[in-house]
């Protein structure tokens, strides 16, 4: 105890709510080394919402998990309830992109600073009662908690939570949900989730809840099988849905059009019209998926770190500027499949840039540039510093050609901080 950094007196103001989560275990920054039921508990956080008055209980809740998209059916759900007049929306989502304050929104606003305060006011004594203990709650259940909260403080009649890490032992999973969203699953944090499709689908597959109807986008066979598995084991049922979007629907590729179709069939069950779900999910604002943040060249970051996320995206960019030469600006977090998704994202480019973030989970610029050599055919510049590196992107783009960032949500944020910066200075 006497090792541990002194908490806030009282939290008034965001910086002291920082403070606090600072003081806790976080797992973003490093992943954890033990087994994941060793390193996740349920308990933590149910303890943690049960002190100020379990407030996940009140809402009418949407709860999504996957391994890639479910950031934007949460957005499209969030936004087809506010086009039906619902609200005020509650929308919790991970990781953010320039502002941790971007995971709370409120109608599509981040959540403000006194509501903040006021939330991490009410945890505190929580996190005093049990620092040092192994029930004291990590960084991503105290921010569950004061998502929560901020939800309850703003009158929220519905809430739409996108899980963090896996979904069985996630710290959302505590929720009492009117309706279940399940997207893609593919490989990723195999040490955590598991090596196989199979293994990772029963991660996700554990925020099913009995009698709650799920929707989920279809699944490769081995996915299907445990899903249906888990349904007939809770007491439960899935809708499986395709890529059936209208006619002119705006989406930033074609590989939203499933996230789309699930999005539309939860808010059916939700008791919105067709029409206004359409129009909501059509109207839906995705930061950090194919966003164009600049011309000349076209500078655009998109979110994808996964191998069919990252095909997918080169694929958007092909379809959506076909002329001029492309360029790649990436890095990678430890956990991924580096070769995968680089040599996906550099399908065809004409030259690749390697940086690093902000992040202790960050793969040494050198380092993946010597892992994805023998995958890349285009030449490889490496530049630790990001706005260096930017800038040398740029230029090889050339005015006609489009920088792309890819690879890491925290790299598409660091970049789109950097951009507007500069636009506005």
């Amino acid at each position: 105890m006497a090792d541990l950094p002194a908490l806030p007196e009282r939290i008034e103001q965001r910086a002291h709510l920082e403070a606090l989560l600072a003081s806790a275990t976080n797992y973003e920054d490093k992943l954890p080394r033990d087994p994941l039921r060793k390193a996740l508990n349920l308990g933590r956080v149910a303890d943690l919402l049960a002190s100020v008055g379990d407030p996940q209980h009140a809402p009418r809740t949407v709860h999504i998990a996957g391994s890639k998209g479910k950031g934007s059916v949460a957005r499209m759900v969030a936004s087809g309830l506010r086009a039906a007049g619902r609200g005020p929306v509650g929308l919790y989502t991970s990781p953010h992109l320039e502002d941790l304050a971007e995971r709370i929104a409120i109608d599509g606003q981040p959540a403000g600073g006194a509501a903040l305060a006021r939330a991490g006011q009410q945890i505190l004594p929580h996190v005093r009662a049990t620092r040092g203990s192994d029930d004291a709650p990590t960084f991503f259940e105290l921010f569950t908690a004061v998502a929560w909260l901020v939800f309850q403080q703003a009158g929220c009649s519905d809430v739409v939570l996108e899980t963090g890490l896996g979904g069985r032992l996630d710290a959302t999973n505590v929720c009492a949900p009117a309706v279940t969203i399940l997207t893609l699953i593919e490989l990723e944090h195999t040490r955590l989730l598991g090596d196989t499709l199979a293994a990772i689908a029963a991660e996700k597959a554990g925020i099913l809840k009995a009698g709650v109807p799920v929707i989920a986008v279809a699944p490769p066979p081995e996915v299907r099988a445990v899903f249906d598995e888990q349904a007939a084991l809770v007491g439960t049922s899935i809708r499986y849905v395709d890529d059936d979007v209208p006619a002119g629907l705006r989406l930033p590729g074609a590989h939203h059009r499933s996230n789309a179709r699930a999005a539309f069939e939860a808010l059916q069950l939700l008791g919105v019209d067709e029409a206004t779900a359409w129009r909501g999910i059509g109207n839906t604002k995705l930061p950090g998926v194919l966003e164009v943040l600049a011309e000349q060249p076209r500078v655009v970051i998109d979110g994808a770190h996964t191998k069919c996320s990252a095909e997918a995206t080169r694929h958007a960019v092909n379809e959506r500027w076909p002329d001029g030469p492309v360029v790649l600006l990436t890095a990678l977090l430890e956990e991924k499949d580096v070769a995968g998704v680089v040599g996906a994202l550099a399908a065809d480019v004409t030259h690749v840039v390697i940086t690093r973030v902000d992040s202790p989970r960050c793969v040494a610029p050198n380092e993946l540039a010597t892992a994805i050599a023998s995958v890349v055919d285009a030449p490889i510049t490496v530049e630790p510093d990001r706005a260096t590196a930017l800038t040398k992107a740029r230029a090889l783009a050339g005015p006609g050609g489009t920088v792309l960032v890819a690879g890491s949500i925290y790299l598409a944020g660091e970049v789109r901080t950097q951009v507007r910066g500069s636009a506005t200075s």
